[in-house]
């Protein structure tokens, strides 16, 4: 087994166990997950493993497939536990999304598709860093500290592949899903200052 093997089994391995304890925060009334912001995942994710799997990437898809199933998972949960909306921005951001979307199906073009996706996330990561702000408490930051290992994983899977379009959605994931972190701990600690 290869370097490349290994991480793509790793990253896939922690994509779905980040799921768990994400799930079982929502079942355990710690963590609202955002619904709107969860759909969006669901259908960038959906986006995202098929637009990668068409553009030739095999190992490094895995950790998508097992973020797509979890994030329907979860957005089924959130219609029950979850929150709809948190800030004005919202709606329009949510808007944005669906436009970025359907810019993608007119295209059909799998490279636009994938930086679209990133476009797409931001959206959504959006509607859940303003949720985080005016409710820090309402993520754990674990399962996030999971996704960003899984994320340095998929990387990993990339090496000896050229530089281009296949390495846009595993790097940003990395990085977002790190800030989304900092961000966690950053606002639970203005809180804490606070009392």
């Amino acid at each position: 087994m290869n370097l490349i093997n290994i991480s793509a089994f790793l990253s896939t391995i922690l994509g779905i166990y980040c799921a768990i304890p994400y799930i079982q925060a929502i079942l355990q009334k710690k963590t609202k997950p955002h619904q709107l912001s969860w759909l969006i995942f669901v259908i960038m994710n959906g986006i995202v493993f098929f637009s990668q799997y068409f553009e030739g990437a095999r190992a490094s898809i895995l950790i998508t497939l097992t973020f797509f199933i979890g994030s329907l998972i979860i957005f089924i949960l959130s219609l029950k536990y979850g929150v709809r909306s948190s800030s004005k921005w919202d709606t329009f951001l949510f808007i944005f999304a669906l436009v970025t979307i359907l810019i993608w199906v007119l295209t059909k073009n799998n490279q636009v598709a994938i930086w679209l996706t990133v476009l797409i996330d931001i959206t959504a990561t959006s509607m859940t860093l303003l949720k985080i702000k005016s409710k820090p408490y309402s993520e754990e930051p674990f399962p996030w500290i999971i996704a960003t290992i899984a994320y340095i994983f998929t990387c990993l899977t990339l090496i000896g592949k050229p530089l281009g379009i296949l390495y846009v959605r595993p790097f940003y994931g990395l990085i977002c899903d790190a800030f989304l972190v900092g961000f966690i701990y950053f606002w639970r600690y203005k809180i804490s200052r606070k009392n």
